[in-house]
């Protein structure tokens, strides 16, 4: 008998709350699409392991199983507050819901990060619906696992809140979708956990909201409730600007949602439209209050997007921005099909930047330039302005990247790499012949686990390539000299990362980095194979590299600083490199910026830099023949 392709289970689409309200009850609860795959009881499938234990009630709380045929005859058990096995199903099911849409923005399978330094990998995730009592949830990377609290709402009567009522974050799609969210970044980008400057955690707070945002615009009946009340628009108040609101409602009152991404209520409770303020976001240092602007941005230009796609149908419809009047059925509809068409492709944007970021110490202007370049990548001619409506929103929001001379989309992609510039070393030409070979490889592998194992594996074998290579050069150069590496030094010096031993000056001292060349360091090879709205097909190579320079001696024991890249091969062209995105090691405006971020001697603004030194590079904006000119 043939495998289904898709399990279909039941859920709420925005908070329980909303099933207790008469306008909203009937578009609150959905059956939700998923991909299917083999589950035993828990529900524990190939990514996901549900472990039902509450400490605080001293219970186990007996599994759900999926496959029972009273279960899928009816898509799931029925929504429900009072029954821990729809808990259960609801978590895997949002769970589940987001990484199929990671999966198929990326072009590759979610591989979870390996549990410790033995780097043994991770074969599921694990989910504890009911972790602990309190009104908060997280992702914790050490166990890595997802940890949900329950909570007695506050005595207030505001909005949807029932007073003293048990609120269960593990019910809220929002926020389920958000902590999954943190799980898949953390998979991709690991580096991404360290604080290198004040953008690195606001980044993870930011993404993870505009993934949970975005993800609710897959069911249009809920899509067409909202768009019905607000005669079309999007810059009204609606529900989708609102994350987790039955959390937010229920923590104290005058609190309407968790978060907001459109507008707010002011102390008089009228609804009021969020207005950019760049002031605020130059002294927000606060992950979750400066990522809140991430989101403002990227949901101004989802805003901007919708309407201008449907500016000829309110055109002919008669519809003015001052219209009162009812909207029919059949325009409603549209204009759904519309917003979610624009939300999935903005969705399949956001997650796709992630492979054109560096891999760690990342910054909101970095992502722009992911989001430009990713978005120049599978989708050329950008029929309907997708990478303009970004680049005006992150502009009116006051986010911009270091260091350039405007915002042009020439400008902010990153420069392609200049393949001609390839030093003519037989080591490096083998290597990228050897590229194709690897992905072929490694697409054949069905089993994730084998997959991460024989990754790792070739992981490891590029690093010794890269030690061997060094080693080679520093024996030529102990018993010869000049300069027979030159073009190799050229190529690492582009990769971000160092071939000799080097030192800083802080506070008038030259910190001791040791004599040792720092190793190089393989992260990740991964794949990836996907098709562009446009109908493009890609076919790359991400590797990123890095290396890492500790202090040995004095006051500043133990700080690190990396350099390194994402490096972007071509498969359809032999394994070209495409992209270099890289930080440099050796940037001496980068390391006194991090190390005053890190220790508190500035004010952690986004614009708190050191002076620019003219030989410094710290970002790619150069292709190889410009950085060997300049070495």
């Amino acid at each position: 008998m043939k495998t289904p392709a898709y399990r279909f289970l039941r859920g709420y689409t925005l908070d329980p709350g909303f099933s207790t309200m008469l306008d909203t009850y009937k578009v609150n609860e959905t059956v939700y699409q998923i991909d299917w795959e083999a589950v035993a009881p828990g529900p524990s499938g190939f990514y996901l392991e549900v472990i039902d234990i509450d400490h605080f009630q001293q219970c186990y709380y007996d599994p759900i199983d999926l496959n029972q045929a009273w279960v899928m005859a009816n898509q799931g058990l029925r929504p429900s507050e009072g029954n821990p096995q729809f808990h259960q199903q609801f978590v895997y099911t949002i769970g589940m819901l987001t990484i199929g849409n990671f999966e198929k923005a990326l072009g590759r399978k979610v591989i979870w990060g390996p549990l410790n330094e033995e780097d043994r990998q991770l074969p599921k995730l694990r989910i504890y619906p009911h972790a602990f009592q309190e009104a908060n949830a997280y992702y914790d990377p050490g166990k890595k696992a997802l940890l949900f609290g329950y909570f007695r709402a506050g005595d207030h009567y505001e909005n949807n809140n029932f007073p003293g009522g048990t609120v269960f974050t593990c019910l809220s799609p929002d926020i389920i979708a958000h902590e999954m969210t943190h799980a898949i970044l953390d998979s991709i980008h690991p580096l991404f956990r360290k604080n290198t400057n004040v953008d690195v955690a606001a980044f993870h707070e930011g993404f993870a909201d505009v993934v949970a945002l975005l993800q609710r615009f897959s069911t249009i009946d809920l899509i067409k409730h909202q768009l019905e009340r607000s005669r079309g628009r999007l810059d009204r108040k609606t529900v989708f600007g609102s994350l987790a609101q039955q959390l937010g409602s229920a923590i104290g009152p005058g609190n309407n949602a968790l978060r907001e991404a459109i507008g707010f209520n002011n102390a008089e409770g009228e609804w009021v439209e969020r207005q950019p303020d760049v002031t605020k976001f130059r002294k927000t240092a606060h992950a979750h209050e400066r990522g809140s602007y991430l989101v403002s941005a990227i949901f101004d230009a989802f805003v901007d997007l919708y309407h201008f796609k449907c500016k000829n149908l309110f055109r002919i419809a008669g519809i003015s921005e001052d219209f009162r009047g009812d909207l029919s059925a059949e325009l409603v509809l549209q204009l759904a099909e519309i917003a979610s068409e624009v939300a999935q492709n903005l969705l399949q944007i956001c997650v796709q930047a992630l492979d054109y970021v560096p891999p760690f110490d990342i910054t909101f202007g970095d992502y722009l330039r992911a989001l430009v370049t990713a978005d120049i990548e599978m989708a050329p001619s950008d029929e309907y302005g997708y990478r303009i409506s970004l680049i005006q929103a992150f502009r009116n929001w006051g986010i911009f990247p270091d260091r350039l001379n405007n915002l042009s989309t020439e400008s902010l992609m990153w420069t392609p790499f200049n393949q001609a510039s390839v030093p003519t070393d037989k080591t490096l030409d083998n290597l990228q012949k050897k590229m194709r070979l690897i992905v072929i490889k490694l697409l054949a592998i069905k089993d994730r686990s084998s997959f991460f194992e024989q990754s790792k594996k070739y992981k490891r074998n590029l690093e010794q390539i890269f030690l061997r290579k060094q080693k080679e050069r520093d024996e030529y150069c102990r018993t010869k000299g000049g300069d027979a590496y030159q073009e190799w030094d050229g190529f690492i010096h582009s990769l971000g990362l160092t071939n000799e031993p080097f030192t800083f000056e802080y506070k008038g001292q030259n910190l001791d980095f040791g004599e040792e060349v720092p190793p190089i360091q393989i992260h990740s090879l991964r794949p990836v194979y996907r098709y562009s709205r446009e109908g493009r097909k890609i076919e790359h190579l991400l590797i990123t590299l890095t290396q890492t320079i500790e202090v040995k001696k004095g006051p500043y024991k133990g700080f690190q600083f990396k350099g390194g890249s994402s490096v972007i091969l071509d498969l359809e062209q032999d394994g070209a490199i495409e992209y270099l995105i890289y930080k440099n090691i050796k940037s001496r405006r980068r390391f006194l910026t991090q190390m005053a971020f890190q220790h508190g001697e500035v004010a952690q603004e986004q614009n708190a830099m050191v002076p620019l030194y003219e030989e410094d590079t710290d970002v790619n904006s150069l292709n190889f023949q410009h950085l060997h000119q300049a070495h």
